[in-house]
């Protein structure tokens, strides 16, 4: 669900669907999707129904979408603030945790993991961490080790 190669720092994006459309294409590019097109427009369809931002910069974007190959969790923190995308305290979002699920994801791993970060972006100490940690390799280790995000073979 998590690898090295799903964490992006200095993203330079400045809207939510240039943002949507980047982890998109990254899922495309490692395989996560073999449809960038229909993965963009689950994501978009999601937003429609209810914004995914959280407050303190963060999000949550997640689709459940037929054009999913296996699940995988992106981090993505972007190099600007992106003011329009809908959170709890009206603060720009600059730090996202993007799920894919394959819409045949019966046992709603998803939920959990939603939930798990939901969780872990209530304490102070895991979101400086997280916007701090500037290694792959450490923030990896860390997101494992506090959230139990499981490392994809």
């Amino acid at each position: 669900m998590l690898k090295k190669e799903y964490l992006f720092f200095d993203v330079d994006v400045t809207t939510k669907a240039e943002t949507l459309k980047f982890i998109s294409r990254k899922a495309l590019e490692l395989g996560l999707t073999d449809n960038e097109k229909g993965l963009n427009e689950d994501f978009l369809k999601r937003e429609g129904e209810f914004s995914t931002g959280l407050q303190d910069g963060f999000a949550i974007p997640h689709a459940k979408s037929s054009f999913a190959k296996r699940m995988g969790v992106f981090y993505v923190r972007c190099r600007h603030g992106i003011p329009e995308w809908g959170t709890m305290d009206e603060k720009e979002v600059t730090d996202l945790f993007a799920l894919i699920v394959p819409k045949e994801n019966a046992d709603n791993k998803h939920l959990m993991m939603i939930s798990r970060l939901a969780t872990g972006l209530l304490e102070e100490e895991f979101k400086e961490t997280v916007k701090k940690t500037s290694d792959k390799e450490q923030l990896l280790r860390y997101l494992k080790e506090n959230i139990m995000i499981e490392e994809d073979s």
